[in-house]
């Protein structure tokens, strides 16, 4: 007797699909699961008998045998208890496929279906696969509702799952609640920044570009204030989006009943003790770091002086590609990193050397090894370099006074707009990815700005990576002029923004 069930399993964010076969011969009783099974798959033996029993079912007092196809590759995850125990419990049936229908779930011993990570994925690629009805756990219904072409269908109990695939019951379609959060507008806004006009005008331009933004200045000035309220003028996520964050968050088993979808941009603000695995990612069973958690959204490196340079160094590549990979066990792991980097920092250790009101105590050997961590290659992959000073006691009643995160928000949908229609043919869609054949084509310069490059690539000791960013940036700038060319007053201000910090 054979009976086939039909499953997932995931490798980093991605997931595969995979048949569970479970067959019943003559034999000293027994149950054994091959095809590459993790312990946790393994473990489900000592779960998935007594749950059967516990639902009024019979166990098998022969060999049992299980196979996860394809059996080459590896699998993890308790989800795969649901349909090995459905598989056992319809081995007393003739040869059961169903096609298009999936099961995921992990089960507990009085037969409870439980939630899992990772649900959104496994339903993605279940989905690509032909999979048309999902079986999977009530905890886990709302988070896949978010898909539009699949069937979601939710069980609390094995014995539901038993008499759906026997055709006793019907289960019902999971409807998504219309009145799930969307949208909000933050509580904080920029218009609460005392001051700080050009920096602000600076993050404008990063978030209109998505160019990564460095701020140094002395404590207090409002660098972390300013980094806060970034995810409220970015725009609004798109449907493909959502999943896509969605997705990470449930593989990371962040999400929560109270909100199963994100549909906020992601502020991530790890801590400078964070390890290099915490950040980036991995693990024995690769789970997605800090720079995956912020995918779409903005990773704000607080007091990037104190991180670990190995840890600093480690985002070099994951930043510039977008994307981070992992090996392990044969498998290579794929985790998106797109983000908006925004990081901040002391001028010195004590934080004082650029205010004249206070005295810097830092040693030269102190300053020389703060400042090449800050100044070093990650910084290089940075696009703006801002200083921060301290506020002028001219400007402490001019609260409000400045542009609300409303206005400048509109401002970056506006130039965000501009950007996806002219690269709505490229696989780029912000000046800030641009690559090297894209600079080129969308980047052009006059004859006036062409000249002030040329003058200014000797004089700042610009790296062609510099240089490059600075394009980027004039064809930002631009957009936020709506304008088509670049002029040269674009790549005046595009270079006030690679200035190395140290001269100012």
């Amino acid at each position: 007797m054979l009976t086939k069930v039909r499953t997932a399993t995931l490798s980093g964010i991605e997931g595969y699909p995979v048949t569970v076969e479970t067959d019943l011969h003559s034999g000293l009783p027994g149950f054994h699961i091959v095809g590459l099974a993790d312990t946790t798959i393994k473990e489900a033996s000592k779960r998935i008998k007594p749950a059967i029993q516990n639902c009024g079912g019979s166990f098998p007092g022969e060999k049992v045998t299980v196979n996860l196809v394809p059996a080459g590759r590896p699998k993890e995850g308790s989800h795969f208890d649901l349909p090995i125990a459905l598989g056992i419990m319809m081995l007393g049936s003739d040869v059961i496929e169903l096609e298009d229908t999936a099961f995921i779930g992990e089960v507990s011993l009085d037969g409870t279906i439980n939630g899992i990570r990772g649900a959104l994925p496994l339903a993605i690629c279940l989905r690509q696969a032909g999979i048309k009805n999902l079986v999977l756990p009530l905890e886990n219904a709302a988070e896949a509702s978010i898909l539009e072409d699949i069937n979601i269908l939710p069980v609390e109990h094995l014995k539901e799952a038993a008499e759906y695939v026997s055709g006793i019951r019907k289960l019902p379609l999971y409807i998504r609640k219309e009145n799930e959060r969307e949208y909000e507008e933050s509580s904080i806004d920029f218009a609460q920044v005392i001051g700080q006009e050009s920096v602000k005008r600076a993050i404008l331009v990063g978030a209109a570009g998505n160019h990564g933004i460095l701020m140094m200045g002395s404590p207090g000035c409002g660098k972390t204030m300013m980094a806060r309220r970034i995810p409220g003028i970015l725009p609004e996520l798109t449907y493909e989006e959502k999943v896509e964050i969605t997705g990470i968050y449930s593989v990371a088993g962040l999400l929560s009943p109270e909100h199963p979808i994100v549909n906020q941009r992601p502020f991530r603000s790890p801590h400078h003790n964070i390890t290099q695995t915490g950040l980036i990612g991995g693990g024995v069973r690769p789970r997605p770091g800090e720079l995956s958690l912020a995918h779409r959204g903005v990773l704000f490196l607080d007091e990037l002086g104190e991180f670990d340079a190995r840890v600093i160094d480690s985002m070099r590549q994951p930043v510039e590609e977008g994307i981070i990979r992992i090996n392990r066990n044969l498998e290579e792991a794929i985790f998106p990193s797109k983000v908006m980097m925004v990081i901040a920092a002391n001028p010195c250790k004590c934080g004082n050397l650029w205010d004249s009101r206070k005295i810097c105590t830092c040693s030269a050997h102190q300053l020389e090894g703060y400042r090449r961590k800050l100044m070093g290659p990650f910084a290089d992959r940075v696009d703006i370099h801002i200083k921060v000073n301290p506020v002028e006691k001219d400007n402490l009643m001019m609260y409000g006074n400045g542009m609300s995160t409303a206005e400048m928000r509109k401002i970056v949908c506006r130039a965000r707009a501009l950007q996806a229609e002219r690269y709505k043919d490229e696989t780029f869609r912000c000046n800030g990815q641009l690559d090297e054949k894209g600079i080129r084509k969308y980047c052009s310069l006059g004859k006036e700005s062409k000249e002030l490059m040329m003058a200014s690539y000797d004089r700042l000791g610009l790296s062609m990576r510099g240089y490059s960013k600075i394009l980027r940036m004039a064809r930002t700038i631009a957009d936020l002029s709506e304008s088509d060319r670049i002029e040269t007053e674009h790549v005046a201000e595009a270079l006030m923004y690679r200035v190395d910090l140290e001269t100012r």
